[in-house]
């Protein structure tokens, strides 16, 4: 008798064929999957096979991919190094070439010739020290600074002119992304702005469209915004929103609608016809009678901040209308009429020499200080201006290292208006400072002995014995001279008319000057005495004498120059041109502190290279273990999935064999 299997129930073929295709489908469907592992060698071929694995990987993928391009730009930045460190040991040895050539000239006694075929040597030097300072790396000139894109050394005429960016490149470097990996300016090379630092506080004042943000403040931490008090008579308070104040007028805008406000509703009347307004450095406020009284919220400092109220009790009143001074800073749209460090006194013209060229600075028209900024860098002057880091003062910089005949001076000329003074920028004025003077070196006197001697032309002597406090500033200077002309000339029974020392106008240099009458006889002059460097370093020793005889101007040594390795250079090969062995001897002083600063340079890039370094083993270290972590959730089990493979394999042969038998039943088999 025949059996039907238990395995088979009573279906339709429809039925048990379409069971049959769902079950090798997603026998199949598994199948394909296994496939695509082993091909892709991936566990997770799609964020839905498992989201929270995916989540994780995608996070390693994107740090494995910064961290990829970290080591690249640690690459860049290792090169860029590596040239900075060969241009700096290559400018060093340049110096010590020069530096022997300097010691060998100015120790041994040798002729003007032989002297002449140094400087020679020194300018070839120059030319090799122009080719170090615009050696590139893969980033760009080692030298430019935040630019890098440009050469950062021009050739100007005789000249050499800084233009690269300050400051130095940087880039994402990890955990060592402050290390700039190019230098400029103030660099080793010496590529610094040499500047006239304004001594006149400008002090502009208060005005409308004065920025907020523009302001030290009345407690000189800069001026917050917010809510304040207000009240008169000690009346109900009254709270001012000055949240959205940019501008002293949108401060003052608001104060003036709250008390009129404060009028209305309380029947009372508090501003007079001056309103709420300015004054010098402050808010001023019209009180014709009564007390009209500001204060801070609880935790606020706002209205101390805009002087309304020195914390302590103050009032706006008719005997007090003005608050305490905001002290606003300087900037390119101060006008020219707020500047009350003028005076109230009418800029003119100003003599501006750079590079051995002379040009006049014309500031009658000048509206803002933009304009004067503009006024100065116009017609080729290659000076820049900026305002002082306290924003009271203006600074002019030059960044052209030449020769002392191109240093930078700012004078007075006649009919000028005193500009120059008033705007702080004379180079050589009574206010500046003798320490200042010979490219920083100052102006060393005797301690014990007097330093020189004044010889009138009727052979009267005055002998000056300066001291260290007679050398603060050149008014000091002035000062200490005249006196002790003045008690030897009063001593001799001679009147004191005789001699005065002062300051050239217009033009710059120290001046003395005889009687006209005694110039009749003879011509002043001065002798250095015991000796002492002062006349020299005073430009004494280098005056130029008028006609008559009886004025003498000493040469300018306040005049302006660029601080850097060319600028020695180039006074070495004119001392050795001329055979000047001071000149080569100050010249030496001055390149061996250069080497100095080029060794010190060389440490800093040598430090900054070995934390490149390391920094590129710690990012390989943590690319190794993101990588491993990223493998272990993300790679394939190539054995686990070679033997699922498998199995799948058997299972869809055996779902297949078992469709084909079952489509092979028919009713007769059924009935047996």
């Amino acid at each position: 008798m025949s059996t039907f299997p238990t395995s088979f129930g009573r279906a339709p073929n429809a039925l048990f064929t379409q069971a049959s295709l769902s079950n090798l489908n997603r026998t199949s469907l598994k199948l394909l999957h296994v496939n695509n592992q082993l091909a892709t060698g991936l566990d997770i071929l799609r964020p839905s096979d498992d989201p929270v694995r995916s989540a994780t990987i995608a996070t390693l993928n994107a740090r494995l991919d910064r961290n990829n391009q970290i080591l690249k730009n640690l690459g860049f930045a290792s090169d860029s190094l590596d040239t900075l460190d060969i241009a700096l040991r290559d400018a060093k040895d340049l110096i010590d070439e020069a530096l022997t050539i300097a010691l060998e000239q100015s120790s041994t006694p040798t002729d003007a010739d032989t002297r002449s075929g140094q400087a020679n040597i020194i300018d070839s030097l120059v030319k090799s020290l122009f080719t170090i300072s615009n050696r590139k790396s893969v980033v760009g000139h080692v030298f430019g600074g935040g630019a890098p894109g440009r050469p950062p050394i021009e050739l100007f005429g005789n000249a050499y002119r800084f233009v690269g960016g300050r400051g130095g490149m940087l880039a994402d470097l990890g955990g060592i992304s402050d290390i700039p990996i190019t230098m400029g300016a103030d660099n080793a090379i010496g590529a610094v702005s040499a500047r006239v630092k304004g001594t006149v506080d400008l002090n502009p004042d208060l005005t409308r469209s004065t920025r907020l943000a523009d302001l030290n403040g009345a407690r000189s931490v800069g001026v917050s915004t917010g809510e304040i008090r207000m009240r008169f008579n000690a009346g109900p308070a009254l709270t001012i929103d000055l949240s959205n104040a940019v501008t002293v007028g949108n401060a003052n805008d608001t104060i003036t609608a709250a008390i009129r406000q404060y009028e209305t509703e309380h029947g009372v009347t508090i501003l007079g016809p001056g309103g709420v307004s300015t004054a010098g450095g402050a808010i001023s406020i019209d009180v014709p009678a009564g007390d009209l009284e500001f204060s801070d919220l609880q935790g606020s400092a706002v209205a101390r901040d805009l002087g309304l109220t020195d914390g302590a009790g103050s009032v706006f009143n008719a005997g007090s209308p003005a608050g305490a001074d905001l002290d606003p800073r300087l900037t390119w749209t101060t006008p020219v009429s707020a500047l009350s460090g003028l005076g109230g006194a009418p800029l003119g013209q100003v003599s501006l020499t750079t590079n051995g060229k002379n040009h006049t600075i014309d500031l009658s028209g000048a509206q803002t200080l933009a304009d004067i900024r503009s006024a100065f860098e116009a017609g080729g002057t290659n000076v820049v201006v900026e305002i002082s880091e306290d924003g009271r003062s203006i600074n002019v910089k030059t960044a052209v290292a030449g020769t002392r005949d191109q240093a930078m001076t700012i004078t007075e000329i006649t009919g000028g208006g005193n500009t120059a003074s008033l705007l702080g920028v004379r180079t050589l004025g009574p206010e500046t400072l003798l320490s200042d003077f010979n490219d920083g070196r100052g102006v060393k006197v005797n301690q014990t002995e007097p330093d020189f001697r004044i010889t009138l032309g009727d052979g009267f002597e005055i002998t000056i014995d300066l001291t260290a406090a007679d050398i603060g500033t050149v008014q000091d200077l002035l000062d200490a001279v005249n006196a002790q002309a003045n008690d030897q000339l009063t001593a001799a029974g001679r009147p004191t008319t005789d001699f005065v020392a002062e300051l050239e106008f217009p033009g710059n240099g120290i001046v003395f000057a005889q009687d006209p009458a005694i110039a009749a006889t003879g011509k002043i002059g001065v002798t250095r005495l015991n000796n002492s460097p002062a006349a020299e370093q005073l430009g004494l020793l280098h005056a130029t004498l008028d006609p008559s005889g009886a004025r003498m101007v000493a040469q300018d040594r306040a005049a302006v120059r660029v601080d850097n390795l060319f600028t020695h250079l180039l006074d070495l090969a004119e001392a050795l041109r001329t055979n000047d062995t001071l000149g080569i001897e100050l010249a030496y002083g001055k390149l061996q502190a250069g080497a100095d600063r080029l060794n010190q340079s060389r440490s800093v890039v040598g430090g900054y290279g070995k934390r490149v370094e390391d920094e590129k083993l710690r990012q390989e270290d943590r690319q190794v273990v993101d990588e491993t972590l990223r493998s272990q959730l993300r790679d394939v089990d190539f054995a686990a999935a070679s033997t699922l493979f498998a199995q799948l394999q058997l299972q869809l042969q055996a779902g297949l064999t078992v469709t084909a038998q079952s489509q092979q039943l028919t009713l007769l088999n059924f009935l047996g």
